[in-house]
Order: structure tokens, then sequence, then C-alpha cells
């Protein structure tokens, strides 16, 4: 919850009206963006006026929008009354201020609505690759100096900058700003106001990070023993030849190299298969894909030439039962995007183990979507129940992969002499003789790894307790480490240590358990809890700990992720109530950090305080003991700061601002605290005191 001036806010004069017009709601909100519009007649608040009325009024075609006379609003100093409304009513958004006499003196606003990006952002869109910021247009000093705060730790990922009309996802500083312009956009559209205007950055994750993801993962499976074939397409002299041969076949037809083939080419493309109802038929193949849990699989599809069940293409002569299986992840030419179930890589493959044989499955799990979305493809391979013995196939394009078997198909093509008629504008858009070509060169390759590896199938792999049955929830981490200490070296320290803090909100006992951290390590790092299941929002409580340790040298502040006491990891922690599976959650969420990410920070201290009364996290505690040493974690508990015989406790300091006892809220929590609590009603709790 943040409290805002009355010269931040959004306000329309009224005078004896029931409705304001569009014009001038859009004036007001290209000044202000604000979710909210406040209606003022003769000095007193009469009314509001949300973006929803106004989505509502744009939808019914009207010329201007009636403004809600009944809303709650709360008087001045109603602080812990305003947070409560906003807990028990997700609808309200913003609370107006007001006086005795009515009139309109400030706003409480949901803090948590602040938008982030969030480490979650990466399951549902991995391959989203660009992220819009927009530079508001009127924003107080304190407002974007907690937006900096929040946001600087992100903005040193290693990305590029650039000013860019389009994006996958547009980032506003916060709710007010995105609902006022989601809202309003089509119709300031129309008015002439041009986009750039509003997206001012763009970053981009580079696809680097991505590949890095992909090569440690199929790494682990090598080591687990799931063999590795990577393909990929170095840049020879030959393929630089198919690329001169491939612009003048278009050229001479008058044409731009594009992925579309013009008719004049068919048939060559299609060779001996040449016949004009075959041909249509696979050209009118719609290569559908569904996106579900960050995968992006082929849609089901039952037809002559082309057939796909649960995102597996089909493979023509695949054993109903096989002792191992090797599977395919790639682009266009590994689903088969120009040739019909028969001719796909896999299927001549196939036919190659059959022929000899040898029990084995080729599957198909290629996609249109993995072409430059690297993360989908690193998804599907997760989502895959492998198992010891099995092969995967990756295409990485330009890219050999570090540890593992590598092909270069670039080499395959030159000694085939394969002619540039055979392909649409470049060596992955094939026909079914270069899938043959590839088919041929990918067996060879395979019969060494089959025999290096043995005959026999074994277990299921497990990805450990760091990928948590075999969900992305690796993949956060790695972005996580990536991102958050890009510029942290851990070799300057000799001893880093560690503080997981809820802090809802900071208090001294907070200050107090960092401070004595500090008398024993070199480098301290807190990673403040993430879940928005607390009485105060993450971005406040992150906040808090920022504004309270900055005077601190060695001390960084990092949001903890979806992997240390989440929801995910640990659910009791945030419902306090033990249950069946607290033991297992407890393990799981402190082996998270022991293996997958300690180990990266160097760290080998955790500091806890002790706990008298919370049986949820005495059982944490207590298994952080048991479990972290044989890690190599040492875990230091440090008794509590006292305030009057009394530890110095959050709930202490909920209570007090239940009670409205500021006086004693101000001797358990800093002026930091304070400041991020009341706002500018900081400057009056201190002239009160």
């Amino acid at each position: 919850m943040i409290y805002k001036e009355y010269e931040d806010l959004t306000t329309i004069g009224v005078q004896n009206q029931e409705e304001v017009s569009f014009d001038n709601i859009v004036e007001a909100i290209l000044l202000k963006p604000s979710n909210i519009i406040y209606c003022e007649d003769g000095g007193k608040l009469c009314g509001i006026i949300s973006m929803g009325d106004v989505a509502r009024a744009s939808c019914a075609e009207r010329k201007s929008v009636p403004f809600n006379k009944r809303f709650t609003r709360v008087r001045m100093g109603e602080h812990m009354r305003a947070r409560n409304i906003f807990r028990d009513r997700k609808s309200i958004n913003a609370l107006p201020i007001i006086d005795d006499e009515d009139r309109l003196v400030g706003e409480y606003s949901r803090w948590d609505e602040l938008l982030k990006i969030k480490y979650s952002f990466f399951a549902h869109k991995l391959y989203c690759s660009k992220i819009a910021l927009v530079k508001p247009r009127r924003v107080s000093a304190e407002r974007w100096e907690i937006f900096h705060l929040f946001y600087k730790h992100l903005l040193s990922w290693n990305m590029d900058v650039k000013c860019i009309e389009y994006a996958d996802r547009i980032l506003f500083i916060d709710e007010d700003e995105l609902r006022a312009m989601d809202s309003l956009l089509t119709f300031i559209w129309k008015r002439g106001v041009e986009r750039e205007k509003l997206i001012t950055y763009t970053m981009f994750i580079t696809e680097e990070v991505y590949y890095e993801m992909l090569n440690e993962h199929l790494r682990f499976l090598d080591k687990n023993g799931v063999r590795i074939l990577n393909l990929y397409f170095s840049e020879t002299k030959y393929k630089q030849r198919l690329r001169r041969e491939i612009t003048e076949k278009f050229s001479k037809l008058g044409k731009n190299v594009s992925n579309k083939m013009p008719t004049e080419m068919l048939g060559d493309f299609f060779s001996e298969l040449n016949e004009k109802e075959y041909v249509e038929e696979i050209a009118n193949i719609r290569y559908s894909v569904e996106t579900k849990s960050g995968t992006g699989k082929l849609k089901d599809c039952l037809g002559k030439y082309y057939n796909v069940t649960d995102g597996e293409r089909k493979t023509e002569g695949q054993p109903d039962f096989s002792c191992k299986k090797v599977y395919f992840y790639g682009p266009c030419f590994v689903y088969g995007h120009y040739v019909e179930d028969r001719y796909t890589i896999e299927s001549y493959l196939q036919r190659h183990f059959n022929k000899e044989g040898t029990v084995i499955g080729v599957v198909n799990y290629g996609s249109p979507s993995y072409s430059g979305h690297v993360g989908l493809m690193l998804a599907r391979i997760l989502d895959t129940p492998l198992k010891q013995g099995d092969i995967v196939v990756v295409v990485s394009d330009n890219k050999r992969m570090k540890d593992v078997c590598n092909l270069d198909l670039s080499k395959c093509l030159e000694v085939q002499r394969v002619n540039a008629a055979w392909m649409v504008d470049c060596p992955l858009h094939c026909n079914h003789k270069v899938n043959s070509v590839y088919a041929d060169a990918i067996f060879n390759e395979l019969k060494v790894i089959l025999i290096e590896s043995g005959e026999k199938q074994g277990e299921l792999i497990k990805w450990n307790n760091s990928f948590v049955n075999m969900q992305p929830i690796y993949i956060y981490i790695y972005i996580y480490i990536s991102a958050i200490f890009a510029d942290f070296n851990s070799v300057l320290y000799d001893k880093v240590g560690s503080i997981v803090m809820n802090c809802n909100p900071f208090t001294y006992g907070h200050r107090y358990l960092i401070e004595q951290a500090l008398k024993v390590v070199d480098f301290l790092i807190i990673f403040v809890v993430e879940e928005n299941k607390s009485v105060f929002s993450f971005a406040e409580r992150f906040a808090m700990v920022c504004e309270g340790t900055v005077d601190l040298e060695n001390v960084k502040v990092v949001p903890s992720g979806p992997f240390i006491l989440s929801q995910t990891t640990f659910p009791e922690y945030f419902i306090k109530e033990p249950d069946e599976d607290i033991v297992e959650n407890v393990e799981n969420d402190i082996t998270i950090f022991a293996e997958k990410i300690a180990p990266y920070l160097n760290i080998h201290y955790r500091f806890v305080g002790e706990e008298p009364d919370d049986v949820v996290t005495k059982e944490y505690n207590l298994a952080m003991k048991r479990i972290l040493p044989e890690k190599g974690i040492n875990v230091i508990e440090i008794p509590r700061k006292e305030q009057d015989n009394r530890c110095i406790s959050a709930s202490w300091v909920r209570k007090c601002l239940e009670e409205n006892d500021l006086e004693e809220v101000k001797r358990l929590v800093p002026k930091s605290t304070r400041k991020i609590l009341f706002g500018n009603g900081e400057r009056r709790l201190d002239k009160k005191g």
C-alpha cells in the first residue's frame, strides 16, 4: 500500500454534472495516468471514475462517462483500516482519503499492484524476449525513487536496450498507468498519439542465456545416462554457396528470398513427388502449435499425410515397444515442414533401425515454436519422461554444445553435394531428399553412440530436488542467479553468509540479526521472501530491507525468487499450520538452497533468529541444522533483540498498527520502515512524536 498526496492524483472538476466527457478524461489521463479519476464539486469529493467505467462506456460507444457517487473512502490516520479493506476486498485498488469537510486530501493505493518482472514470467512464456518499459510522464520524486530501488537489480541483466514500437510485454510503473492506458489505448491512438511516446525502452534477453541453460541441462542428462546429439550448421564455404544459389533462383523469378515457396519452384523441390493434388495437400498442411506449461507442442491432428498425437508427429514404422527411444527436438526440418509423415527425418531413421533389427523407437517432438525460442524447447525436454539409455537429439542452429556429441550438418550437405533446388530459403527448409541425407548422417552418428552406451534401458531420469519434479523451476534459478548476481564476485570474500527474511514489516530485530551476522562474515546476502502471502506486500518489504540496510557495507538485498520459502517449495510457511507434508517440503526447500544456490554464491553460513513460538518456523530451523551442515553450510542461530524484556517481532508491530499505537511502532521499527509504512505521513508522525 502506498500513500499519494493530493497533487499526485488525477482529478476533474465537475459542477452539477452527472457525467464527464471522454475528451476531458483523455486529457486528464495523458497528464497523469491513473486507474481512478476523482470528481470534485465545489472543492468536495463527489464521485469517482474507474478505468472499468471508462472501458464499459467506450464499448457502449458513449461520448461521456457517468461517475460513481457510492464509493468506499477513509479519513486521515485510518492507515490500518485502509490496509484491511485492501486485504478483504480485492476489487478495490484505491481508497480516497478525505478530511472532516469531505475534501480530497490524498489516496491509499495497493503496493502489491506495483508491476514487476516476476521469475514465474518465464514459466508462461520462456521464449518471450522483449519487455517494454514505459517511462512515466509525471511521477513524484518519492514514487520514482521507490520504483528505481525496486528495479535496479533487474535492470542490470545482460540485455540490449533499444527504442521500438512493439514488444512481447509492456511494463508500466504501476497498475494505475497500466489500467489507464489499457482502457484508453485504442481511443488515444485514434486521436493520433504515437505509440513510441508510450514505449521508451525495450530489453532483449540475450540468446546466449537460453543456450547456456540448454547446454547445462544436456550435460546433466549426458552424465546421468541419456546420451546427447546436437545438430548444428557451421558457416562453411559450401553453405555460403547454397545461400548464393538460393538467392539466384529467387532473383530469376523476380522475387525476394522468402520462406514461402513460389509455385514456379514446386517442380524441382518436390522432384518425383510433383503431382498436383499431392503438392497441394502438403503445401496446405497447417502446423498449428499450442503452448502449455511453457512448452510449444504441435496440436493434435489426423490426416492423410500429417498426423500428430499428444504433440508427437507420427513416425512411420515406430515399434509398439522399444527398449530405447531417440527423442528429436527442434524446428522446421525436425518436425518435417515440407513433407508427409513417411519422409520426415525420424521416419527415415526409424527405417534404418528396423532394417538392422534394432528395437529402438524414434520420437518426433519437433515444433515450429522452437525456431529461435530455445526456452520452449528446453521446457519440452524437461517435460519428457527420459530414461537411462535414451538418446536426445536437439538442434542449436549454428551452436556447438560443450561436453556432448555434435554433428555438423553443413558438412553432410557438402559431402552429398546437395542441390539448392531442394531447399526453399535455407538448409533448414528442405524437401524429403535432404531429410534423407540428414537421417543417414544422424544414423551413422547414433550407431557409435549406441555402442558406447550399451543395450540396457535404465531408470527414469530424476532431475533431483533442484528441478522440483521436472518443472521449469531450475530455469528460474539459472536466470535468477545470472541476473541478480551478475555483479557479485564471491571469490573476493573469504566468508559469505545469508539470511532469508520475510520482514512483515522490517523491525529493529531484523536489523540486529543483520548486524550480528556481519560480525561473522565478510559479505552478507539477504533474501527477501518474494511470495505475496503476508500483510505487507513483497514490494513494500523489499523496499523496507533495502532502505533499512543502505548504510551497511558488503550487504546485498535480493528477492528470494520462487524457490526459497515459496508457495511452491514450502506452503506451510504461509498458512502457519503444520501438515503431513511439512517435513518433505522443508527438506525440499532447504536442499534446493544448499545444492543449487549456495554453491554458485560460495555461501557457507546461514543465519537465523531464535524461534520460541512459531511451530512451523521452528521445524524449518531444525531442518536447516540437520541438512545444511552436511552440505558444508554452517547454521548460526542468534538470540532475538529485546525491548522491555520482550522479543521484538513483526507480529508485535502489526498489533500496534492495528491498535493505532504509533508511539510504540516508533520504538520497534527504524525510520526507514516508518517512511514506507506511512509515506509522507511519516513527517506528521515525527512531529507528533
